[in-house]
């Protein structure tokens, strides 16, 4: 039996050592041919050959179906053949997890916001988002452009906030890509669209798609930036047809509310809106609103007093304020109103300034410390990570650092209402 076993060893040994050469050149022979293929597909796109390209691209993938790489570049041919549908198809087999997928996701969006589809893309950029949990966040940034385009600024700057705070949890809120999300939350706030490009654009994706509700959207938003408000209120009444709970859509309806002085209105969409989105600024001036609709004006006052501590650059505010103040002439209530101006345009001057220099290494701390006399929480604790960063045993900027955060932190019960979180008014 010894013998037989070695006389078996020694055939079955050698055949294995042959069969694994055997597979191992041919895996080679396929990932050269595969290879070769994918340099000749790469040079015919490079030169516009799309349709050679397509061609070629489809032959490969009968035997290589499992090449996001293919997948993607047909994508990028048929787009570029007129075929919408088939290059989306395409975009679409690439697996999740696979290294083209995110650059076919993106692909896709730009598709659909091409064909005016700005509702497909939110909820295409949404589903991936879902999947990916945490790493979402990234993606999710792919929609700002759109939103604020939308008239949905808030919502964008939540995005960022957001993505930012994901960052820092790893350990990661003073590199490049967190100061930069700063940065992008300061062009954000200082550099809105004309209203003229922005209906130039919401008119374009109109005639690609008439019944999009997100451009619906965008066209009450705008309508009440202009002042139009009862052409604002028909296109909101169309989007709560269409989505009767969505966030974004009651928040159109609020701020009409707010500008047409419908207190009945503006407590309905409140009750529709999710509490832990409004930052303390948003709380008291709400709360002003409120109180000056019902006529409680000691409410408005302190309300008003408030708003002024967390968002010094709301001079309506200042100037409601002042106008309310008792026990001061007009005379004193426009000097204090001219300093206390005087004093932000100063702040918000350097701040600039500071933006424009770019160099966050040197200035964070300085950034850090204006950012919070402007109000600007959220900017004001990536700078100070930032600053902290390179200075870590600084006891004061991480005491400042630790005051913002935990001024800045979202209420831990998520299913409250935004009226949930205000003081009862009028009454109710």
């Amino acid at each position: 039996m010894g013998w037989r076993r070695g006389r078996w060893a020694a055939v079955i040994g050698p055949a294995i050592v042959i069969g694994g050469l055997a597979w191992c050149g041919g895996r080679w022979w396929d990932v050269r041919r595969y290879r070769n293929a994918m340099a000749r597909i790469d040079e015919a796109v490079q030169k516009g050959r799309y349709a050679a390209a397509a061609r070629d691209l489809t032959a490969l993938l009968d035997w290589r179906a499992d090449s996001d790489e293919a997948l993607y570049l047909l994508g990028v041919c048929q787009k570029a053949l007129g075929r919408t549908r088939a290059a989306d198809a395409a975009w679409a087999r690439i697996p999740q997890g696979a290294p083209s997928r995110s650059r076919a996701v993106t692909a896709r969006m730009d598709l659909l916001i091409e064909q005016g589809r700005l509702t497909d893309a939110e909820h295409l950029i949404e589903r991936e988002a879902e999947a990916r949990g945490a790493d979402g966040s990234a993606l999710r940034m792919l929609l700002i452009p759109v939103l604020v385009l939308e008239g949905r600024d808030q919502q964008a700057g939540r995005l960022i906030e957001s993505r930012w705070r994901i960052l820092d949890a790893k350990g990661e809120g003073a590199s490049e890509q967190a100061v930069n999300l700063a940065r992008l939350h300061i062009e954000l706030r200082w550099n809105t669209p004309p209203a003229d490009a922005v209906r130039a654009y919401l008119d374009q994706v109109g005639r690609l798609a008439p019944d999009d509700d997100r451009i619906w959207l965008g066209r009450a938003n705008l309508a009440m930036r202009v002042g139009s408000l009862e052409e604002a209120a028909r296109w909101i009444d169309a989007c709560l047809q269409r989505r009767p709970e969505d966030p974004a859509v009651w928040q159109a309806r609020l701020d009409w509310a707010m500008r047409t002085n419908r207190l009945a209105e503006a407590r309905t969409a409140l009750k529709h809106l999710p509490g832990w989105t409004a930052s303390p600024a948003e709380l008291y001036r709400l709360t002003a609103w409120l109180a000056g609709a019902c006529g409680d004006i000691d409410s408005q006052r302190r309300a008003l007093a408030s708003l002024i501590l967390e968002a010094p650059e709301d001079f309506d505010a200042l100037e409601r304020f002042e106008t309310l103040a008792q026990g001061k002439t007009a005379t004193t209530a426009d000097d204090e109103l001219r300093r206390r101006k005087a004093e932000i345009g100063n702040a918000d001057a350097r701040y600039r300034q500071l933006y424009r220099r770019n160099q966050p290494a040197r200035d964070a701390e300085e950034m850090a410390g204006l950012a919070d006399r402007l109000g600007q929480r959220f900017e004001a604790i990536v700078f100070l990570t930032a600053a902290l960063a390179d200075e870590p045993d600084r006891a004061d900027l991480r005491a400042a650092l630790h005051r913002l955060k935990t001024a800045t932190q979202a209420p831990a019960e998520p299913g409250r209402s935004l009226f949930d979180r205000l003081p009862a008014d009028c009454g109710e």
